[in-house]
């Protein structure tokens, strides 16, 4: 039976954090720490569900913590956890590694990057925050079974009724989001669209359109 504080090491924060050092440090050169903290940063406050669960002072204490246990070696530490961290620390001391991950994520919390821009959504990022536009094209688009968007977007709605609340909800909320964050053609090219390829702002307006078309006729309160 896995320890309960045993579970710090198999899924959660820390391990999200040291997977994105890990990628980093493998990346040559290519991907940036400071900048895909941020975009932790970013995506733990793009809902406030997500940060009052667990807000970033949680888990910089969750990596500390889990820094003492190295270090104290008085709990047992699953193996895949240890490659993890010393890919991530790249040969450097586990414990010292960890309390400066949660100390450059402090330092970072306090000049937040909120701007697209500078910093573009990444394939990770997209697809933890936009996971249903993600997976509608994998579903109903790509593999060319209906001739054009509404015919996709109107069977897709003829499977899921009436369970809309569960499905269509959801999916709409980040298509509104998509188009509020990035209304114009090359904003969503840059932060959506080279992951979720079939998202530009017309086509989510008319995904938009069919659920609502469907929300006012089908879901409306009965005489």
């Amino acid at each position: 039976m896995i320890l309960h504080t045993a579970r710090l090491f198999v899924d959660g924060p820390v391990k999200r954090v040291l997977d994105l050092a890990a990628s980093v440090r493998e990346s040559d050169g290519a991907l940036d720490l400071d900048m895909e903290l941020r975009r932790f940063l970013r995506l733990t406050r793009a809902t406030m569900a997500t940060d009052w669960i667990c807000p970033i002072a949680t888990v910089n204490a969750m990596l500390d913590h889990v820094a003492r246990l190295c270090a104290e070696g008085g709990e047992e530490i699953p193996r895949e956890f240890e490659q993890l961290l010393q890919r991530a620390a790249g040969g450097a001391d586990a414990t010292e590694f960890l309390h400066a991950l949660a100390s450059r994520l402090r330092a970072l919390e306090q000049d937040p990057w909120e701007d697209y821009d500078v910093l573009p959504l990444s394939r990770w990022e997209i697809q933890v925050r936009f996971p249903q536009l993600y997976g509608f094209g994998y579903n109903w688009l790509y593999e060319g079974e209906y001739e054009n968007l509404r015919d996709a977007v109107e069977a897709c709605i003829a499977t899921e009724h009436p369970y809309c609340a569960e499905f269509l909800s959801p999916v709409a909320a980040e298509a509104q989001t998509a188009l509020v964050l990035f209304p114009g053609e090359q904003e969503m090219k840059k932060n959506l669209s080279s992951v979720v390829f079939w998202a530009t702002p017309q086509t989510l307006r008319e995904f938009l359109d069919a659920v609502n078309e469907h929300m006012r006729r089908e879901h409306v309160p009965q005489p």
